[in-house]
């Protein structure tokens, strides 16, 4: 007669320590993938040559002024911890109001999306570089 046992209690705890390398990894690889949207849209964000002031000379802004409003912020309201991590890439409205004209356009000036064509072009990079640090991170693991 012939008996074949089988003990799974070292592949559940095999499986623990994966999911735990799995959820530490989330948010570095989500902003790895961030970072190359990130660096990408400063990249695009258009530049003027001149200062350039509003109407009635209110406000005066400095050449580079939209790439330097670009940030990447984690947003903690959209993330769940150790499961989704998400960040957003925008400009900071307050530092380059005009960012909005900019992209989308006016009815006096043509759209420039530095935010969308910056998405498009550099998606698959994104996704290979989160697929890299979730490889690289959980792979003790495997």
């Amino acid at each position: 007669m012939l008996t074949a046992e089988f003990n799974g209690a070292g592949i559940e705890a095999h499986y623990a320590q994966l999911q735990a390398k799995v959820a530490q990894a989330v948010r570095p690889a989500a902003q790895a993938g961030a970072q190359v949207f990130y660096d990408e849209v400063r990249l695009r964000a258009p530049r003027s040559e001149k200062a350039h002031s509003t109407k009635g000379k209110r406000y005066t802004f400095q050449p580079g002024n939209l790439q330097r409003a670009i940030y990447q912020a984690y947003a903690t309201s959209q993330s769940v911890d150790g499961a989704v991590a998400v960040y957003d890439i925008s400009w900071n409205k307050s530092k380059a109001f005009y960012g909005g004209f900019v992209e989308r356009g006016t009815r006096y000036i043509a759209a420039n999306s530095f935010l969308r064509d910056s998405y498009d072009a550099v998606q698959k990079d994104a996704k290979d570089e989160v697929r890299r640090v979730l490889r690289d991170r959980i792979k003790g693991a495997v």
